[in-house]
């Protein structure tokens, strides 16, 4: 077995040649750089860092970037299909794509403090809706998480580390903030995604399942408005004023998979509207990985 000296040796030889002017003997190259993953990423950055060479940094960032993503639908796959699907390890997945080198346990712990303060503040005696204007002080009262502005088409308010440094997003991402929080507290909240892109969360009754029951929505609860709680007919309302099919699906929970896609899916659009179409076909591809 080769230990890790040989592996740098072999990589370090591998880079040196990623100058080398002929197509064909640089794809082998790159290939072989390639299969070593997420190892060779220090190395190469390490490369970067030490060229003044534009085409050799290019290469070099391609490389990189071809390492993350794979890496990136790999694990996304593993979420998917094999992990528990949590849904916080999914908004993390989905800001990894934008931020390859994303401080997850920076994120971790200012979920937990946020986590901390709800759970403080619950105890066993409060009715379902004493528990969510607990949640809703906590979050939007003492934490401040707002709606971005109006018009904005940004990709910042769709992520995560933003989210939590700016208290400030698209409704979508603080519905799922807000979901992701509930949940990690075990109390019964889950996302719906309604059309033109709303995001609500639903309380679920789940106080049948141990006689075979299947849970049922209790209430709404609105992303948009402060976590202000509604009913099935405000949904009713909605979808005849958007000229809507009134399906049942629209007032069910959906799963963290379907949250995580409609996430890459208004990422794409707004890789579009800001003029970056490449990256549509990169976002396509992840997510296959949730199907």
């Amino acid at each position: 077995m080769e230990d890790s000296t040989d592996n740098s040796n072999q990589l370090h030889a591998l880079i040196s040649l990623l100058d080398e002017p002929d197509q064909g003997i640089f794809s082998k190259v790159r290939d072989q750089i390639f299969a070593y993953g997420s190892l060779a990423v220090p190395l190469l950055e390490n490369a970067w860092e030490s060229t003044f060479d534009t085409f050799l940094q290019k290469r070099i960032e391609d490389i990189i970037h071809d390492i993350h993503f794979n890496q990136l639908y790999v694990d996304l796959t593993n979420w998917a299909h094999f992990g528990n699907k949590d849904l916080l390890e999914g908004y993390i997945l989905f800001t990894r794509y934008q931020l390859q080198n994303l401080d997850e346990a920076a994120i971790r712990q200012q979920i937990h403090q946020l986590r901390r303060d709800i759970w403080l503040e619950l105890n066993e005696n409060l009715t379902a809706l004493e528990k969510v204007k607990v949640l809703n002080h906590i979050i939007f009262e003492v934490h401040k998480f707002k709606l971005s502005p109006t018009k904005s088409a940004e990709i910042r308010y769709l992520l995560l580390n933003n989210l939590l440094e700016t208290h400030t997003a698209y409704s979508i991402s603080i519905g799922i903030l807000y979901t992701l929080l509930a949940q990690s507290l075990d109390l019964p909240i889950a996302g719906i995604m309604l059309p033109g892109e709303r995001y609500v969360m639903a309380w679920m009754d789940t106080s049948g399942e141990s006689k075979g029951i299947p849970p049922r929505v209790m209430f709404y609860i609105n992303p948009e408005n402060s976590g202000g709680v509604f009913t099935r007919y405000e949904i009713t309302s909605l979808l005849k004023h958007l000229k809507e099919p009134i399906r049942e699906h629209f007032y069910k929970p959906v799963s963290h998979q379907t949250i995580i896609d409609k996430m890459f899916e208004l990422l794409s659009f707004l890789h579009i509207n800001v003029g970056d179409p490449a990256k549509v076909e990169e976002i396509d591809h992840l997510r296959s990985a949730l199907r």
